[in-house]
This record gives structure tokens, C-alpha cells and sequence, in this order.
């Protein structure tokens, strides 16, 4: 798999390190992995831009949504994936900021995550970066 940089924002230190070895398994070496949002913050300052965060919009504390939204002002990343249920209103508002600022969404994964949905939206992500301008 292509050399991906991808985040992880994750509370519970068990999904972190599940998300972590899932992505390791699926060929994805270049991760950064955060336990909240500084860290995350810190990360990206040292890291510059990543390819793919993966967080939770609805963390507790307000973490997932204040990343997301530092993804958005800052252009650190070019696509994302949520986790956990996502109320409707939510998704909306998030759909559209991410579209303001280009920033994809490439889908919504339900915890525990499945490896092999996981590993269709990177494919997915790949593909797109592969495919000709204007096609």
C-alpha cells in the first residue's frame, strides 16, 4: 500500500492501539496516534500535512469536532474518517464545512472497526488520488 500518513484521535487507549495495528496490518506504517486533541495538535505541528484523520466528531470533551475543525482552517489534511455514531444534524453540518474547505469525508465506520471496511476506504482514498484530472 502507497505510504500513507494518517492520525488517529482516539480517548480509549484499547481502540487506539486496535486502530493502530489495524492500519499496520493493512500496510499503513506512517501513523500518528493521539490520546486527545493537544497531542493531536502536537502532532500535526511536528508531522506538517497528513493524508487521512480518523477521529470521533463526538468525543467526549469536544476533541473530535475541535480537530476537525483545525483540519478545516488549518488545510493539515486531505481527507477523513469518522468514527462512532454520528447524530443527523451533525453529519449535515460536518458535510458541509468539509466540502467548504475541499476536505474529503471518506466515510463513517462504526466501533469496533472491521478491517476490511477499513481497508475499502483506503483503497478508495488511493483510487481517487490515481485517477486523471477531470475524470
Amino acid at each position: 500500500m502507497r505510504s500513507l500518513k494518517v492520525l488517529i484521535l482516539e480517548h480509549n487507549p484499547f481502540q487506539l492501539m486496535a486502530l493502530h495495528q489495524m492500519l499496520n496490518a493493512i500496510g499503513i506504517y506512517n501513523v500518528l496516534t493521539a490520546p486527545s486533541l493537544g497531542s493531536a495538535l502536537g502532532s500535526l505541528e511536528q508531522s506538517g500535512v497528513i493524508d487521512i484523520a480518523i477521529c470521533d466528531p463526538q468525543l467526549k470533551g469536544g476533541d473530535g469536532l475541535a480537530l476537525i475543525h483545525h483540519l478545516t482552517r488549518q488545510e493539515q489534511s486531505r481527507a477523513l474518517i469518522l468514527l462512532g455514531n454520528v447524530a443527523p444534524s451533525l453529519l449535515t453540518d460536518l458535510e458541509t464545512l468539509l466540502h467548504a474547505h475541499e476536505l474529503q469525508l471518506l466515510g463513517r465506520l462504526q466501533t469496533p472497526v472491521s478491517a476490511v471496511l477499513m481497508r475499502g476506504l483506503l483503497d478508495q482514498y488511493l483510487s481517487a488520488l490515481h485517477q486523471p484530472v477531470g475524470a
